[in-house]
């Protein structure tokens, strides 16, 4: 499975890697529009998704990815855990928010999650 994480912070992309390495596959952008090429390209299953990013925001990549392929798994991932934002991402259809800072356990449950939905679709 891939995993796709668009996050404009070096540490926190970073994080991600390191959290998910050797178990799944994963890719990282740094901005909306790398963002939405690796989408292309690679089709996760999985996107991690920050709110705000250098060239646009989340909240728009969402959509966009949600418009493609309503399948893709879309968590927001930010540190503005508010009411607003919260919001926007479910109107966008996002499937999970988190706050940051967030934990290996709170990312290994939210794929737990994902998968969970997978199979019991299948």
């Amino acid at each position: 499975m891939s995993i796709l994480v668009v996050e404009d912070n070096d540490v926190l992309r970073e994080m991600f890697r390191l959290a998910l390495r050797g178990e799944y596959m994963v890719y990282a952008a740094r901005s909306a529009k790398e963002g939405w090429r690796l989408y292309k390209e690679k089709k996760p299953a999985i996107v991690f998704m920050d709110i705000r990013l250098p060239d646009g925001n989340g909240h728009d990549l969402t959509k966009k990815i949600k418009e493609d392929d309503p399948q893709t798994y879309v968590v927001m991932a930010t540190v503005n855990d508010i009411v607003e934002e919260k919001e926007k991402a479910a109107h966008n259809h996002a499937d999970c928010f988190i706050a940051k800072p967030f934990s290996k356990d709170e990312i290994e449950d939210i794929i737990n999650r994902c998968l969970d939905l997978k199979y019991r679709d299948d």
